[in-house]
């Protein structure tokens, strides 16, 4: 009977212990800086830098719309960013971005895109629904009734930059 107990108190004490472990580490997970490249992260400081973008913002997206795959495909959404080819192609062209799959260009066309909508928007919500493709983006982004695809990259990239003020 002694050995009993002696069981059950093993497997209760072992059980506390792994919560509390896994809670540790979905707490430190949930405050873990990027786990994309550093050469992309560089590429987000540099070409957040050229066009006034937190590079946060940036690695948040591309962590969503990739996890930081280069090769990502997704339809004709294509590399890091998931860069709609049929609909970039002029600024492909305009900014001599030759293979989607580049990295920095990649970056440097998703930089580029946010950029022309945050000078058209503003409202980072709005700029967010609108380069996801969200249905109603403007209407939804004048009630600040985002998505959760934007609420998501919003608070990563505020996660990140936090993590980066250390």
């Amino acid at each position: 009977m002694q050995n009993k107990k002696r069981i059950k108190w093993t497997l209760f004490a072992t059980l506390i212990m792994t919560v509390c472990f896994l809670a540790q580490f979905k707490l430190q997970a949930e405050n873990a800086d990027t786990f994309i490249s550093p050469e992309c992260v560089a590429y987000c400081e540099e070409i957040g830098g050229q066009y006034a973008i937190c590079p946060e913002l940036l690695e948040a997206i591309m962590e969503s719309e990739s996890s930081g795959n280069p090769k990502a495909q997704n339809g004709n959404c294509k590399g890091l960013m998931q860069i709609n080819v049929n609909y970039h192609k002029n600024r492909m062209e305009r900014l001599g971005v030759s293979d989607i799959y580049d990295e920095r260009g990649n970056i440097l066309l998703a930089a580029d895109y946010l950029a022309e909508l945050f000078r058209e928007h503003g409202d980072i919500g709005t700029v967010l629904m609108l380069y996801n493709g969200s249905k109603n983006a403007l209407e939804r982004g004048l009630q600040a009734d985002y998505t959760e695809y934007a609420k998501k990259i919003m608070e990563r990239s505020q996660q990140l930059e936090r993590l980066h003020q250390k």
